[in-house]
């Protein structure tokens, strides 16, 4: 998924392509029922295990906007498996 030029993804109506990383983890935190769901990537993105969500940084100019990657539950730890295209993505 691209920052760019999406496709925009939503949850409950907000945008979780194409925003300010902030926003979007800040929205998702105040959303968050159960503690631990949240962890925190290599990378430093937030990570939503019960979501299967990791909210992904990508350079737009000078500006730094999200792009959600989903993730089946078994490789939410698994950072080191991920395509190298997925980490040339920021």
């Amino acid at each position: 998924m691209d920052a760019l030029t999406g496709p925009q993804v939503r949850l409950d109506a907000a945008p979780l392509t194409g925003c300010t990383p902030s926003h979007v983890e800040n929205w998702l935190v105040h959303r968050m029922t159960r503690p631990g769901s949240l962890a925190y990537s290599v990378a430093g993105d937030p990570v939503f295990a019960d979501l299967g969500l990791a909210i992904r940084s990508q350079r737009a100019g000078d500006a730094v906007l999200t792009r959600p990657l989903f993730l089946l539950h078994d490789w939410l730890d698994l950072w080191h498996a991920l395509p190298s295209e997925e980490w040339n993505c920021s």
